[in-house]
């Protein structure tokens, strides 16, 4: 009798405390399996990554696009091809400039990516410099503000082009030193093994 008591008791106190452990463990591996919440984090870590660049070169905006789909040609029934910006921090004061760069077709800006998908990067230390070359970007450039542009290519790891990183000086033209051109490398490589990450998992 005594021996039931004790079990029963046991099983009262403890087994509430087990179940809450076992369901616990069984969230955490569902929310690990989750796409949605797989990909929020990766958000979030893209987004940071960001910030520390920013605070490293003291850039006014850096942004992140990626190619997509955007329908298909009523005449050929072909992808169009477009991209977006779907990352973006600011310095204070800076606009951001991502709802202008939503679903906009490649062809807007064919000479910069082909630019960076020859060369993998592109810079242009001073838009309003007519001695420099940029790319058909000195008109958007304008409406922008960005007075300096350094672009580097996003691949996946079989070397596929899929965006790109953007770091623009809005207040003043900029020289970007090769020390700062090494860590904006560096931080595309890292958003780019984030990205291919995310892509995998869906």
């Amino acid at each position: 009798m005594l021996v039931t008591i004790v079990v029963a008791l046991i099983t009262a106190v403890i087994g509430p405390s087990i179940l809450e452990i076992v369901k616990s463990k069984l969230k955490k591996s569902e929310e690990l399996d989750d796409p949605m919440t797989f990909e929020l984090e990766a958000d979030i870590t893209i987004n940071e990554q960001l910030k520390v660049l920013q605070g490293e070169i003291g850039a006014d905006r850096i942004w992140v696009t990626q190619f997509h789909n955007g329908g298909h040609f009523y005449s050929s029934g072909m992808s169009i091809k477009k991209f977006s910006i779907f990352y973006e921090v600011v310095s204070p004061g800076t606009s951001l400039v991502q709802q202008q760069f939503q679903n906009t077709p490649t062809s807007f800006f064919s000479r910069s990516l082909m630019e960076i998908y020859e060369k993998d990067e592109l810079e242009v230390s001073d838009m309003e410099d007519e001695q420099h070359t940029t790319y058909g970007l000195r008109d958007t450039a304008r409406e922008t503000g960005c007075k300096s542009l350094f672009l580097v290519c996003l691949k996946t790891p079989s070397g596929k082009f899929h965006g790109s990183l953007g770091v623009e000086f809005v207040k003043e033209a900029h020289s970007f030193t090769e020390e700062e051109k090494e860590e904006i490398r560096s931080a595309a490589s890292y958003i780019s093994g984030t990205l291919a990450t995310i892509h995998k998992s869906k």
